[in-house]
């Protein structure tokens, strides 16, 4: 930026010096006066040029970073894919594991989880409600929430309806 500007005033003074020496009434003044004109404004103009000479590099940033975009995308999408399998599949093996124990219908057990997504590629649960109903609300739900306790290591709830 320093040299564009150092380039300008170099033009401009070394062309108002050069308008001044020329003589008035041969006329040249006019011509000088125009080709300095002239010389300014491709100097102004250059950035321009390097600009247009580079867009091929601007386009490949461009494509870099759209691509990285959507690449951030697809890995958002597969982790959200990956935890939405992993509750499904935590959930279906809680049910399991109540129905073995307790003789439970999987009609009377209804399992809600929340994961901790902060690292993906070591789910943790956070919590996990149970809802009892029908036969299954009449057990204990103190030894249901302690058995899961055991068997999972986190906070259980227990409701029954």
């Amino acid at each position: 930026m320093n040299t564009y500007i150092n380039t300008i005033l170099t033009v401009s003074i070394v062309g108002g010096i050069v308008n001044s020496i020329a003589p008035i009434k041969s006329g040249i003044k006019k011509y000088v006066s125009y080709i300095v004109a002239l010389i300014c404004v491709l100097c102004l103009i250059s950035p321009l040029s390097n600009l247009i000479l580079n867009t091929n590099s601007i386009k490949e940033k461009i494509n870099s970073i759209t691509s990285s975009i959507i690449l951030n995308e697809k890995i958002n999408s597969a982790n959200d894919l990956i935890v939405s399998t992993s509750t499904e599949h935590i959930c279906n093996g809680i049910k399991e594991s109540l129905i073995s124990e307790f003789n439970f219908d999987d009609s009377e057990i209804f399992v809600d989880l929340t994961l901790d997504k902060a690292n993906i590629e070591a789910i943790r649960i956070k919590c996990v409600n149970i809802t009892l109903t029908g036969k299954a609300s009449w057990s204990d739900a103190k030894r249901v929430r302690e058995y899961l306790e055991d068997l999972i290591g986190t906070e259980i709830e227990v409701k029954k309806k």
